[in-house]
């Protein structure tokens, strides 16, 4: 894998990834469920922290995503990986600092972010609501359903999308292609903008299976709830964590093959075959 470039991919390509991160994913179902068992209790161990566990638990998903996609690695090479390989970027001293390094920048953009669609609903909305707002998701999505449309909206929207393209390979580029944490961000960001068609495919299967999963789980909890009752609750708040899980999963699959493609990657090894010189995005 070069780290001064990567390839073109198509609307059709983008529709792939998902389908082909989900069979990697099948290849070795037991450990990689292993690995999101881990992940969920670090997950739920670090939002018991009081006022900084989830502060944390942003800083540190760079690390613990880095796992994932060298378990991915692992599996896509005929292995199975062990439930350790989640702490894969953490045994580097030289990647972890990179990785953390991303993290922080995942915080600081989506703290900008936020700020932004913050200081736009305060101009349309009063302290009390605001102040609501900024406490729970629930009461900042109804918020957002009773205001309308503005710049505001679009420029958080926008400052979040840039922070997502920027993140999207700067943890594969730094895990298999060793780059720094600043260039990783911006090739990252670079290979984002140029491949926005296969990105709208990504997005609109990701879109697809979102919506076809929260069907389900909808029907599944209406079950639940009238046939275990008041005992269902236990049952659906485990599914709805499971489901979060294999999202998680589902998703990184999706980011590592589309990491492959783009970057020239093969398991264990970068990819030098002879396509490369006329699609290489240089």
């Amino acid at each position: 894998m070069s780290a001064s470039g990567f390839r073109r991919a198509s609307f059709g390509a983008g529709l792939r990834w998902l389908p082909a991160g989900a069979e990697l994913l099948f290849r070795a179902p037991a450990p990689m469920s292993a690995i999101a068992a881990l992940w969920l209790l670090v997950t739920l161990v670090a939002m018991l922290i009081p006022v900084i566990g989830q502060l944390l638990l942003v800083m540190f998903t760079p690390l613990l995503t880095a796992g994932v996609l060298m378990a991915f690695d692992s599996t896509a090479k005929g292995e199975q990986p062990g439930p350790m390989t989640l702490f894969s970027g953490w045994r580097d001293p030289y990647r972890r600092l990179r990785l953390l390094a991303v993290g922080f920048f995942s915080l600081a953009g989506s703290m900008l972010a936020a700020a932004v669609l913050i200081g736009w609903l305060g101009g349309q909305m009063g302290q009390a609501e605001l102040e609501a707002a900024a406490r729970s998701p629930e009461a900042l999505a109804q918020a957002l359903t009773e205001v309308r449309l503005g710049p505001g909206m679009l420029m958080a929207g926008l400052v979040f999308g840039l922070v997502l393209a920027a993140l999207f390979f700067a943890i594969p580029l730094i895990m298999f292609g060793q780059l720094g944490s600043f260039p990783a961000l911006l090739m990252s960001l670079r290979a984002v903008l140029v491949n926005w068609l296969a990105f709208v495919g990504f997005g609109l299967a990701t879109l697809a299976m979102a919506m076809a999963m929260g069907f389900l789980l909808a029907l599944l909890m209406a079950l639940l709830d009238l046939a275990l009752g008041q005992a269902g609750m236990f049952v659906i708040q485990v599914l709805v964590l499971m489901t979060t899980m294999f999202v998680q999963l589902l998703l990184a699959g999706a980011q590592y093959v589309a990491f492959c493609q783009l970057f020239g990657w093969r398991p264990g090894g970068p990819d030098q075959g002879a396509e490369r010189e006329d699609q290489l995005i240089a």
